[in-house]
C-alpha cells in the first residue's frame, strides 16, 4: 500500500478510530455484493464497496490485521479489518489484482457514492432488494478493469 496520496479523494476508517485510510477512488465503481462470503464476512445481507487502485491507497493510522478465504468465485480473497473494533475496511486479493475495495460504509463521507450495480445476486437474500435503477448481475458483474 502506498506510503501517502497527495490530494486524497476519500478518507475514512473504522469505527473505533484506531485504523484510517486514504485513497484516490475510481469513479462510478461502487457497487453491492450479495455472495455468501460478504454476507457472513460483514454480518448483513450485502457488502457495499468501491475500488482503488493499490497505489493510490493508503493506511494513515494503525494498522489493521487480515483474514484470507476462497470466495465465491473459487479465488483467494484478503479481508483486512481493525484488529481493535473488527470494523472491516477493505478487501484485496486475485480476482482484484491491482485494486483495494474499501467499505463504502467506512467512508468519512459515503453519501458520496451511489452503487452503479449489483453482483452475486443469486446468492441474494429474498427480503433484501435493491433499487431496480442498479444494474444487477446473478454471479459476478463484469467490469472494464
Amino acid at each position: 500500500m502506498s506510503a501517502g496520496i497527495t490530494n486524497p479523494k476519500a478518507t475514512g476508517g473504522c469505527l473505533c478510530g484506531a485504523a484510517r485510510y486514504q485513497a484516490n477512488l475510481k469513479e462510478n465503481t461502487a457497487y453491492y455484493c450479495h455472495c455468501r462470503d460478504c454476507q457472513i464476512g460483514s454480518a448483513s445481507a450485502f457488502t457495499v464497496a468501491i475500488f482503488s487502485e493499490e497505489q493510490d491507497f493508503a493506511l494513515t493510522a494503525g494498522k489493521l490485521s487480515t483474514y484470507t478465504t476462497i470466495s465465491d468465485s473459487g479465488r483467494r480473497l484478503d479481508r483486512g479489518f481493525c484488529p481493535h473494533c473488527g470494523t472491516p475496511l477493505i478487501w484485496t486479493g486475485e480476482g482484484f489484482p491491482g485494486v483495494v475495495l474499501i467499505s463504502l460504509s467506512s467512508l468519512d463521507e459515503p453519501e458520496a457514492h451511489q452503487p452503479v450495480h449489483e453482483g452475486w445476486t443469486d446468492s441474494a437474500v429474498s427480503w433484501c432488494r435493491i433499487q431496480e435503477n442498479v444494474e444487477s448481475f446473478p454471479r459476478r458483474p463484469n467490469r472494464d478493469s
